[in-house]
């Protein structure tokens, strides 16, 4: 009898996390170090709406890749955390990757 290799890739759960377009397009907003309120990330990622960026900001809080800062009910901001900065030279490898894949191409 055959049995099942339940072990689940290496990099699976980081997958689940930063497989989501929006995810990767608020890392970049963010990158730089900048604190952004909600109508900053709105107006800099385009095409995302409202609801679309509210559910990607709370999901990426509880991944802990970004920080809600509350100074008052009118000024929140949105920062990387030290685990969201992390992600940046991953992201940055995979697009070297990418790069490299397609002047193998040509």
């Amino acid at each position: 009898m055959k049995t099942l290799n339940t072990k689940q890739p290496i990099c699976l759960p980081s997958l689940k996390i930063l497989s989501d377009y929006w995810t990767l397009r608020v890392i970049d907003e963010l990158s730089d170090g900048s604190m952004l309120r909600f109508n900053e990330l709105e107006r800099r990622i385009e095409g995302v709406n409202t609801a679309t960026l509210s559910r990607r900001l709370k999901d990426m809080q509880d991944s802990n890749l970004i920080d809600r800062v509350e100074k008052s009910r009118a000024d929140v901001t949105y920062n990387l955390t030290e685990l969201g900065s992390e992600t940046i030279p991953l992201l940055k490898a995979v697009n070297h990757f990418s790069d490299a894949k397609q002047r193998l191409k040509k």
